[in-house]
């Protein structure tokens, strides 16, 4: 079966968050944490730990992610990772955050080869016996053809897999996607391949599963946070039309989500933050209810916020009723 991973996104995709969309719909065949970037400090963060924390992960599909430029601190948190159990850690060079690329991290290490190889020779070099090294790539930093060289340096090394995002670092997510740099990959990459990009239902997975072959996973992001019954709707050989959100358990696992967050984070805001993140992927699914999104958003309280959520899951299913 063609596996499906979840992308990590910064403040949206924590172990809360995965582990709760594991237990309500699944079909995911490994979850990528968002990036921890370990620095001279030596440690993790309280955050960070509890996001790769073992009694918190299935550390068989949980991948943790690495964002640094420096071999040392890469190496030592891959030490602390594989301690703990994992197999897999990911190496982050698709980042596009200004700030990210300004320290010469994520896609902004990209358009430093000599420094990439450098990194990724000690990292090799100094790995511990027993864990793989993936890695999330864009195609460069300024011009896709930038790729051409640094697909040479990958293939240098044992990469388990590779990630490939087919935009450049100055693309963001608005440009279109630069698939004919995805197939040159096809064609000289050693390392197997998994597409990230624009895919949002299952017949762009089924697409891109045609389009490429010897493809090892495809990696969706905001898709599969919109519509979290992608994922498992393409493993049951299911269509489009078969997987409109389900708002029986979209309010299980929504009312599930709120509670722990309600539980973990000290005050309303952060918890109303956390969820109004969520509602920018899920509200497309909500075409005819403009106005409850619009009351969500201006929520302040949780009392508030959860009676407008139940209200827009109602109004909704009524209309489901009446068509």
């Amino acid at each position: 079966m063609n596996r499906i991973y979840l992308a990590p996104l910064e403040g949206v995709t924590d172990s809360i968050y995965r582990n709760t969309f594991e237990r309500y719909y699944g079909g995911v065949d490994k979850y990528f944490t968002p990036f921890i970037s370990p620095n001279s400090t030596f440690k993790f963060t309280t955050r960070e730990f509890k996001d790769i924390d073992p009694e918190k992960n299935d550390i068989n599909k949980t991948v943790p992610q690495i964002l640094t430029n420096n071999s040392e601190h890469f190496l030592w948190a891959v030490n602390e990772m594989a301690a703990l159990g994992y197999k897999e850690i990911n190496y982050n060079l698709g980042c596009p955050s200004g700030t990210v690329v300004a320290k010469k991290k994520g896609s902004g290490l990209l358009f430093y080869p000599e420094e990439l190889d450098k990194l990724l020779y000690e990292v090799f070099e100094g790995l511990p016996s027993g864990v793989e090294i993936s890695i999330k790539t864009r195609l460069g930093k300024s011009e896709p053809e930038e790729f051409y060289e640094i697909l040479d340096i990958y293939n240098k090394y044992p990469i388990s897999e590779l990630t490939i995002h087919p935009r450049i670092q100055t693309d963001f997510y608005k440009e279109p996607i630069r698939p004919e740099f995805f197939e040159y990959a096809v064609e000289h990459s050693k390392a197997p391949l998994v597409f990230n990009g624009d895919v949002t239902s299952i017949e762009g997975i089924n697409d891109t599963y045609g389009k490429y072959n010897k493809l090892n996973a495809v990696m969706i992001g905001r898709g599969l946070i919109a519509n979290p019954g992608l994922a498992i709707g393409y493993k049951k050989g299911l269509a489009d039309a078969d997987i409109k959100l389900d708002l029986v358990l979209f309010k299980k696992f929504h009312d599930d989500l709120l509670n722990q967050y309600t539980e973990i984070l000290s005050g309303e805001k952060p918890v109303l933050h956390r969820m109004k993140e969520f509602l920018s992927f899920w509200q497309g699914n909500f075409p005819n209810e403009e106005k409850l999104i619009k009351k969500l958003r201006k929520a302040n309280r949780i009392i508030e916020y959860r009676d407008y959520m139940n209200q827009l899951i109602s109004s909704a299913t009524t209309a489901d009723n009446h068509n």
